[in-house]
């Protein structure tokens, strides 16, 4: 019998082939499958992304309710005592008073309350229409911005919620004021318009319109927070993303920090920065003071010192009281021979000295100011978050270098 072995070429091409195919599927299957992992991360990513966003727009918006029912109440409560004591009303603090027309002025015509970006951004988006696939979320956003856009309506076309005193007819009463600074006698003013049937309404409802308010408030919160459930989202994963969403500009380093930078305010305010080598830094802020009764400005600067440090994204400022100083100048000013005892008057009543202790104290009270700082890619210009509220929003200024 012939015995026939096999070629040992055609077994090593076998085993080659089966290897380098076994390979290539494998291969495959690794490109596919990452490729698939790194789509469905991507995918959870936008949603989560998307599910903090439009949480946040609620939170916002409850924020915004409880601002308004605190400001209702507390509107109240100034009209409520002004009402208790009106044989008393022309000698009543000014502040109370100012508080109580604050009810009945509609110093803002414009009837939107509140923000609709987001919304737009959740409703027309491709991507997260394509990648937000929990049902129970969308109809809880749809339910809200729904919901939102009655209660908008309803505060704008009920009367419960008007505003009695128009602000054309508030400037004609400013116009009309015999005070020579155009103040508004609102002790009298007040006295006037508490007989008008429509101011009486107004004050009558107050309660109501707080009510309301709150009620919005938790029926908005009871939301978020389900929501937070169903995308089983932590409040502390909600307030990063806030942060981050936030953040803008590059971190800043000490080097990019030394020099002066200078903030200017509307032509009203003048702030001049300057960090030193030494860990000292200055600050000096002119103040221009216009006033209907002299021509050009008083201009009044201060400026005191400290030492400062940098660690991470936030710049520590700690204050030293006693290196402040005031100046004021009224050089540039000019007014009429008859302005002449107002002048002087509202010159005395600025009272340097007493602005220097107020200042001096104040720097006391707050030894030390703490600001998360970022800067541009050209380093000429950082942005300092001066203020963050509970709601997320930010408050921020932006010092621009001063060139040599």
């Amino acid at each position: 019998m012939i015995s026939i072995k096999p070629n040992k070429m055609v077994n090593s091409w076998g085993n080659g082939f089966l290897t380098s195919v076994l390979g290539t599927t494998i291969s495959i299957m690794l490109t596919f499958g990452t490729s698939a992992l790194i789509e469905s991360k991507e995918k959870a990513d936008i949603q989560r992304q998307t599910a903090m966003m439009v949480i946040h727009d609620i939170d916002v918006c409850v924020e915004q309710m409880e601002e308004m029912a605190k400001d209702e109440e507390e509107m109240n409560n100034a009209m409520q005592y002004i009402l208790a004591h009106l044989d008393q009303i022309a000698s009543l603090p000014k502040d109370t008073l100012e508080l109580a027309m604050d009810m009945l002025i509609d110093y803002d015509s414009d009837r939107a309350i509140f923000d609709d970006a987001k919304e737009n951004i959740f409703k027309s988006s491709q991507d997260i229409w394509s990648n937000l696939d929990n049902m129970a979320f969308i109809d809880n956003m749809e339910r809200f911005y729904r919901e939102r856009r009655k209660v908008e309506t309803y505060m704008a076309n009920n009367p419960v919620f008007a505003k009695p005193i128009t602000f054309d007819e508030y400037c004609q009463i400013r116009i009309n004021s015999t005070s020579k600074t155009h103040e508004v006698d609102f002790a009298a003013l007040l006295k006037e318009k508490l007989l008008d049937r429509k101011v009486q309404y107004c004050i009558d409802f107050s309660n109501m319109r707080t009510r309301v308010y709150r009620s919005m408030a938790q029926r908005w919160k009871d939301l978020s927070d389900r929501n937070k459930f169903i995308m089983n989202i932590s409040d502390e994963e909600l307030s990063e993303y806030i942060k981050n969403s936030q953040r803008s500009g590059s971190p800043v380093r000490k080097r990019d920090l030394m020099g002066q930078w200078e903030r200017k305010a509307s032509g009203y305010q003048d702030h001049c920065y300057e960090f030193l080598e030494n860990d000292s830094f200055s600050i000096k802020t002119i103040t221009h003071c216009a006033n209907p009764f002299y021509n050009d400005e008083i201009v009044l600067t201060y400026k005191y010192g400290g030492k400062w440090s940098l660690k991470d994204d936030t710049l520590f400022m700690v204050n030293t009281p006693k290196s402040i100083e005031v100046e004021m100048d009224t050089s540039r000013i000019t007014y009429r021979p008859e302005m002449r005892d107002s002048v002087q008057r509202y010159i005395r009543d600025l009272n340097i000295a007493a602005w220097k202790e107020s200042l001096r104290k104040s720097l006391e009270r707050n030894r030390r100011d703490t600001f998360p700082v970022t800067t541009n890619k050209a380093h000429d210009k950082i942005e300092m978050v001066v203020s963050r509220d509970d709601d997320g929003s930010v408050e921020s200024q932006y010092l621009k270098r001063v060139k040599d």
